[in-house]
């Protein structure tokens, strides 16, 4: 129960599968985005390996978020191009991949649609 407490605090009722749009590269810049209005919560994904498991940071001005610096450029365009800047977040997960010996790194960003 409590769970499903914390769930709707964050999410809240209405957020079903229809209220969210996915994008799974952010790094394909001709790709139109379909099926996603304005205002609809938008994950946009950026998957990449690296050697290092410390990536290095920038922190943005302009949105008030850190970014990672290898794929600056390629983000910042995602966002101003599909983001609205109040509603932005984004997250870096890295995990150690065993079988090949180096960090896999994803970047989610999180935001309402602007179209």
């Amino acid at each position: 129960m409590q769970k499903l407490s914390i769930f709707i605090y964050f999410f809240g009722l209405n957020l079903f599968s229809a209220d969210f749009c996915v994008v799974d590269n952010i790094l394909e810049k001709n790709k139109k985005i379909i099926n996603c209005s304005d205002e609809k919560l938008l994950f946009g994904h950026l998957k990449f390996n690296s050697k290092k498991k410390d990536l290095k940071f920038q922190f943005n001005k302009e949105f008030h978020e850190y970014v990672p610096q290898r794929y600056k450029p390629e983000i910042l365009t995602f966002i101003r191009k599909n983001c609205y800047k109040k509603t932005l977040k984004i997250k870096t997960i890295t995990n150690f991949n065993n079988k090949y010996g180096n960090y896999l790194n994803e970047v989610i960003i999180k935001c309402k649609f602007k179209s």
